[in-house]
């Protein structure tokens, strides 16, 4: 650790030693936009002297905006961008700082081939780190929400858990640089705001060792001062279940003056959600199996409310500071949940048990608290971010079980309380080195979580249990561009983690480190009209706190759940490869994971009674993910195609999940005719196939349509009708062998729904905030 530290502060001295000797040097700044005006993110802008050899170079900022220091005196400015002609100019250095004006990228013709572009195509191209798509002035500018944007972007689909990168699960999502903490951020971002997404799937080492990908929205900047706001009404109604109607309304409102920019917003929604299921659960005891054959019927209703506020100054050229914070509360919550169905004995009817659940708030009323405070700057050519932040959640659970049975009845109480705080603070300085840029930081957070369970009616122990979690992590990154060789990214990061599991009331109190050293790096070319880009990575993930929890929750009289205090985390080698040629795009992605988590059954006593409980098992699991997607548009029509496949393996025991792939094809149509109207027919589908050892039984099939009006000169009157899961097959019907437990279940899920939304924006304005925030992994582990 303490090697890793030293390293890191000479690193540190090292970029302060480059600035201070560089202080006679002049300064040039510059920008690089594409054909279209909007800014080439990321180029890298390098001077060269008359006989060839590199004086500075630097990548731009995600704004294209660049500073070159070197002496006075006459120089090359070359700038690249993969996708676009490097563009070369003579610049005179003599004043202590020259301005130029914008410097204009062109298309690569031939990396185009004969691709047709229009300005309603989305069009996709390589950054050096991932895939980016177009969304401003495309036909998804008005498709929603960015959670809709998200859902047709190539390199992501909708899954059970939401907005998922191909192969890669839950991505971690920054807005302008700050990553989102509260999924409903994706609901209030309306996609008019949005000029890009880029899908990153194999994260640098500026990255938490845990982070398997990133999903990087820009929105479109906004010209102009004074005040502004946006308002969004949306009621949503399932078609299955006529009292579930979901009202949500969301209000931002913005104010700028001169450097100063002050935001804040409010959001109310109702939410509510039903599940049927028809489950048939078998677990062998010895040489006798019991047989559950169930229904399942899953209510769930919920209000909440997230307050956010901040503001940000601009203190000088290049120098920003600012804050944010966001708060968050269900008042109010209604579970109800039947599990009623029958009990065989080696096909011998035992039992009969209905089991009635209902789940209520406890006290403290759910609720969480973000801040985020930040510098951003630049210091000569020493670039500096700053972020410190804290995350607080509390939560209760009431829950009631009622249980009728033919051989003896029973009430069941539980109370389950969980408290998180983290703090956290990250430190990048970025600095110009030859034809790239060098970024050394550290990043430093502080875990806490408490989980108290108690239970009457039912022999099964309570408990009470304390996390300690302490991680701080070096990083060094090095990237350059030169146009005879590509641009090349190569980071390594290391983390010293410090983990105390307290047992209150028993003998499982434990504690561990862990030193590891994760490497990543890249590569991005042109070949010909073929964009080409490979990558490796190693990284790791920690189990979730409540995958921790020692508490027994109880299901029914014969199914438990608990998590597992002795998990060790999974360590993820992963290669990439992904090009691009004309509209179409190829992703081939290979994971292997070491000590995978998989959920098994263990037997809880000789009645068959089973308990649920995560496991590292002691073989691999690998997965391949390969897709490909189309984007061409042919008049008024503007389609995104994708055709992929997932396949895994897996040993559990002697157990084998590895023989049957999983098919992906979504075919998203946008058709945009004039005045403002645009139509949209979409489908996602999936094959049956095994994701680790959960076999997807049926063909999933997700039809929805909406249709789009835009009123008003500017536009700022959107009134859009959408359905989803017009068909009813967006269901997951799934097997999962746990060894000597089995479940097999049949799932109606309530996602037949109409959605009736209406937008309006006054003289609206993206907030500045430029806080990318710290402690990424470990609030996504406490939400």
């Amino acid at each position: 650790m303490k090697k890793v530290l030293t390293t890191l502060l000479g690193s540190i001295l090292f970029c302060s030693s480059l600035f201070a000797g560089k202080q006679n040097n002049v300064i040039l700044r510059g920008s690089a936009r594409d054909a279209s005006g909007e800014p080439a993110a990321y180029a890298t802008a390098f001077i060269s002297k008359a006989d060839g050899s590199i004086a500075a170079g630097v990548s731009a900022d995600a704004d294209g905006v660049f500073e070159l220091a070197a002496p006075a005196g006459e120089y090359t400015l070359t700038i690249s961008l993969v996708g676009y002609k490097d563009a070369v100019q003579r610049v005179r250095m003599e004043s202590a700082l020259t301005t130029l004006p914008p410097v204009v990228l062109q298309e690569d013709t031939e990396l185009l081939g004969e691709a047709v572009v229009t300005a309603v195509m989305p069009k996709t191209k390589l950054t050096g780190e991932g895939l980016q798509t177009s969304v401003h002035g495309s036909v998804l500018e008005n498709v929603g929400t960015a959670k809709d944007v998200l859902g047709k972007v190539p390199g992501i689909i909708k899954g059970d858990n939401g907005i998922e990168v191909i192969g890669k699960g839950s991505p971690l999502i920054y807005i302008n640089g700050k990553k989102v903490t509260d999924a409903g951020e994706l609901d209030r971002l309306l996609s008019h705001e949005i000029q890009s997404v880029e899908v990153i799937n194999n994260p640098g080492a500026q990255y938490d060792a845990t982070v398997r990908s990133v999903v990087r929205i820009r929105t479109v900047r906004r010209q102009g001062e004074g005040f502004g706001f946006d308002v969004n009404l949306t009621d949503q109604q399932s078609l299955q279940k006529k009292d579930f109607n979901d009202p949500s309304s969301a209000l931002n409102v913005n104010y700028r003056k001169g450097g100063v920019d002050v935001f804040g917003g409010v959001n109310l929604a109702k939410k509510s959600n039903r599940q049927t299921s028809d489950l048939i659960q078998e677990t062998m005891v010895a040489s006798s199996t019991f047989k559950q054959d169930e229904i399942l019927i899953a209510d769930v209703e919920y209000k909440e409310i997230t307050l956010t506020g901040g503001a940000n100054w601009q203190i000088a050229d290049n120098h920003y500071i600012g804050i944010k914070a966001d708060w968050n509360r269900i008042p109010s919550l209604s579970q109800n949940v039947l599990l009623e169905g029958d009990l065989f004995l080696d096909n011998v009817l035992m039992d009969h048990l209905k089991t009635e659940t209902d789940e209520t708030n406890g006290s403290p009323i759910p609720h969480s608290l973000g801040t985020n405070a930040y510098y951003n700057g630049q210091v000569g050519k020493l670039g500096i971010d700053l972020n410190l932040d804290y995350f607080g959640k509390g939560d209760s659970k009431l829950a009631h079980s009622r249980e009728k049975s033919t051989i003896e009845d029973a009430d069941v109480n539980t109370e389950a309380i969980t408290g998180n705080r983290l703090y956290a603070a990250k430190l990048v300085l970025s600095y110009p080195v030859w034809a790239g840029q060098l970024q050394v930081g550290t990043e430093e957070t502080f875990s806490r979580h408490s989980d108290d369970y108690r239970i009457t009616g039912a022999a099964i122990p309570a408990s009470s249990a304390r996390v300690r979690e302490d991680n701080a992590a070096a990083f060094v990154n090095y990237g350059f561009f030169i146009s005879s060789l590509g641009q090349i990214s190569a980071g390594l990061r290391y983390e010293h983690v410090n983990y105390a599991y307290d047992d209150l009331l028993g003998d499982g109190s434990f504690s561990r480190k862990y030193d590891n050293v994760f490497p990543s790096i890249s590569y991005a070319n042109a070949f010909g009209p073929v964009q080409v880009m490979a990558s490796y990575s190693a990284r790791t993930a920690r189990p979730d706190f409540s995958n921790l929890s020692s508490a027994i929750q109880y299901d029914n009289r014969y199914t438990l759940q608990s998590g597992n205090a002795a998990l060790q985390p999974e360590k993820i080698q992963s290669l990439n490869v992904t090009g691009v040629w004309n509209f179409l795009t190829m992703v081939v992605n290979y994971d292997r994971t070491d000590n995978p988590i998989i959920t098994l059954a263990d037997l809880y006593n000789d009645q068959g009674v089973v308990l649920l409980k995560p496991h590292n098992n002691d073989t691999p699991h690998r997965a391949l993910t390969a897709y490909l997607v189309a984007q061409p548009v042919i008049g008024v029509w503007s389609p995104t195609y994708v055709a992929g496949v997932q396949q895994s393996w897996l040993n559990v025991g002697n157990l084998s999940f590895n023989d049957k792939p999983i098919w992906i094809a979504q075919l998203n149509n946008a058709f945009r005719f004039g005045q403002g109207w645009q139509l949209e027919i979409n489908g996602d589908y999936h094959s049956p196939g095994y994701s680790a050892n959960v076999l997807v039984l049926n063909h999933y099939l997700d039809i929805s349509a909406a249709v789009q009006k835009s009123l008003l000169s500017d536009g700022s009157l959107v009134i859009r009708l959408a359905a989803s899961d017009l068909a009813n097959r967006g269901n997951n019907n799934v097997m999962v062998d746990r060894s000597h437990y089995r479940v097999n279940q049949n799932n109606r899920m309530d996602t037949q729904r109409i959605t009736l939304s209406i937008r309006y924006r006054f003289n609206s304005a993206q907030s500045k905030y430029k806080g990318t925030g710290a402690g990424a992994d470990a609030k996504a582990r406490m939400q």
